[in-house]
C-alpha cells in the first residue's frame, strides 16, 4: 500500500568564550534548554520514504541576568538536511547557528557573539513498519555522532547520540514517542559534558479539515519533552551546578499548506527543574520552524 502524501510527511513534533568557569557556565546555557529544539528530538523529525527534506527553525529563549543585568536573550537557528536513502532508512545533519552573549574580551561586560556549533549526523531504520488505512505504525532505532565542527559555540568533543522513535498515526489522532540517551566524549579545556537521557511525547490532531484528508491542514500540537542531566567533569572531577533536571509541556501549532510545505509554531513552558546554578531555565521561550520536502 503507497502512503498518501500527508503521511509520507509522517509530522511529529513538531557551545570557548572564556577560560575556566565562563566556558563551563555558557556551555551549561546553550546546551541546557536548547537541546530541547525539536529539530533535534527525534519525535521532531518528518518521516518519509525517499527523498530529501530539509528543515530549519528558530528558538528563543530569554533569560534573567543573574547578575541583574536584564534579559539574556538566546537565539538558536537549527537547520536540518535528511535524505530518505532508501525506503526504511534516513540519513540526517544537523546543524545549529547560535547568537548569544557572552564576556567581553577583558572582562568589561558581555558582547553578543554569533556562531556555529557541533553538526550531528544521524542514521534512523525503520525496525517495524506497518500501514493501514488511515495511518500506519511505526518503530525505529537511532544512531548518531555530534563532531567536534562548531566554533566559540562548540563543546571540542566526540559524542554518541543513541535512541528509539515510536509512531502511531490513526487520522484524526497522531501519537509520536522517543527515548534518547547522549555519551558525551572530553571536549575543550578538559571538559567532559555529563551523560544526558531525554524522553520526548507528542500527541497532534488535526483540526482542519474536520474530515478527510486534504491540503491544506492544520495539526494542534502538545508535546511533553523531559531531559535529565548528569554533572560535567573537569580533570575527571564533577563540576558543581552543571547536573539538573528539566521538564517542558510545549503547545503548538503545525499548518501544512502544500503537499511539501510545513510551517510550524510551539511555545516550550517549563512545568519542572532541578537546576544547578550554572545552567537555566529561560523565562521565555519560542520557535518558528519550516519544512520543505523535494
Amino acid at each position: 500500500m503507497r502512503e498518501p502524501p500527508t503521511f509520507r510527511w509522517g509530522l511529529g513534533r513538531l557551545g570557548a568564550l572564556r577560560r575556566g568557569l565562563g566556558l563551563t557556565v555558557l556551555l551549561a546555557l546553550i546546551s541546557g534548554p536548547l537541546a530541547q529544539a525539536q529539530i533535534v528530538a527525534p519525535a521532531g523529525r518528518t518521516l518519509f520514504n525517499e527523498g530529501v527534506l530539509i528543515r530549519s527553525l528558530l528558538r528563543l529563549d530569554a533569560f534573567d541576568d543573574p547578575d541583574g543585568g536584564g534579559d539574556r536573550t538566546v537565539y538558536r537557528s537549527v537547520n536540518a538536511i535528511v535524505w530518505g536513502a532508501r525506503p526504511h532508512t534516513s540519513l540526517s545533519l544537523v546543524v545549529p547557528l547560535v547568537r548569544a552573549p557572552g564576556p567581553r574580551p577583558g572582562g568589561a561586560g558581555d558582547v553578543s557573539r554569533t556562531g556555529t556549533g557541533d553538526a550531528t549526523v544521524f542514521a534512523r531504520y525503520d525496525l517495524l513498519r506497518r500501514n493501514f488505512p488511515g495511518g500506519y505504525t511505526r518503530l525505529a532505532p537511532e544512531l548518531g555522532v555530534k563532531l567536534p565542527t562548531g566554533g566559540a559555540f562548540g563543546t571540542g568533543s566526540t559524542d554518541l547520540v543513541a535512541g528509539f522513535v515510536v509512531s502511531h498515526v490513526r487520522d484524526p489522532d497522531w501519537w509520536i514517542g522517543d527515548v534518547q540517551l547522549a555519551f558525551p566524549g572530553s571536549g575543550d579545556e578538559d571538559l567532559r559534558a555529563g551523560e544526558r537521557r531525554r524522553l520526548d511525547l507528542a500527541y497532534l490532531r488535526r483540526v482542519f479539515p474536520r474530515r478527510g484528508m486534504g491540503v491544506p491542514m492544520v495539526l494542534a500540537v502538545l508535546e511533553l519533552n523531559a531531559e535529565s542531566v548528569d554533572p560535567s567533569r573537569r580533570g575527571g572531577s564533577p563540576v558543581a551546578g552543571t547536573s539538573g533536571d528539566l521538564v517542558y509541556l510545549s503547545p503548538g501549532i503545525e499548518y501544512i499548506f502544500g503537499r511539501r510545505w510545513v510551517l510550524e509554531v510551539s511555545v516550550p513552558i517549563p512545568i519542572y527543574e532541578a537546576l544547578g546554578e550554572a545552567r537555566q531555565d529561560p523565562r521565555v521561550s519560542g520557535i518558528v520552524g519550516v519544512r520543505w520536502l523535494f
